[in-house]
């Protein structure tokens, strides 16, 4: 019997002597655990209102004829005049666009367009360059730029005289 006590002492002693409460190493290990420090948070940013002067009124029910353009190095203007959508195949082209489209999209290179109004605007080509003036229906532009060096840029409407 004093055999399995002092065996059994033994063991609790060794189990409180290899406890290492807060030593160097086990403190090093139990704060990489610890609570992540939260972010602060960051207010979204307030797109400004655009102005009743800007707006296009366009009938978006109406859905014309795609307006496609497949030359190159040619300066062209075309008309959204029932909705349509504009495809650019060609490049290094000057497009001017009048009215409001459904869309614009510039599969080439190195294209200019300047454009009245769109709804949306699909870069499948490099360095092309839109510019629009207005906003159709009082929405701004969804814009797809799936490829590099393109730059859509709001530009001021131009004055009526």
């Amino acid at each position: 019997m004093k055999f399995t006590l002092t065996i059994i002492a033994m063991f609790f002693v060794s189990a409180i002597v290899s406890c290492d409460v807060q030593s160097g190493i086990t403190k090093n290990a139990v704060e990489k655990y610890g609570p992540t420090p939260t972010p602060s948070v960051m207010p979204t940013p307030v797109e400004e209102p655009i102005d009743p002067k800007e707006v296009v009124k366009v009938d978006s029910s109406l859905q014309g004829p795609t307006i496609s353009i497949s030359e190159s190095n040619r300066k062209r203007s075309v008309v959204c005049d029932k909705f349509n959508r504009v495809m650019v195949n060609g490049r290094d082209n000057e497009i001017t666009v009048t009215g409001g489209c459904r869309q614009i999209m510039i599969n080439g290179d190195r294209n200019e367009v300047t454009a009245v109004a769109a709804a949306e605007i699909v870069l499948n080509g490099s360095d092309n360059k839109v510019r629009y003036s207005r906003y159709a229906n009082g929405k701004r532009p969804v814009i797809s730029d799936n490829k590099t060096g393109n730059v859509v840029e709001k530009a001021e409407p131009p004055t009526n005289k």
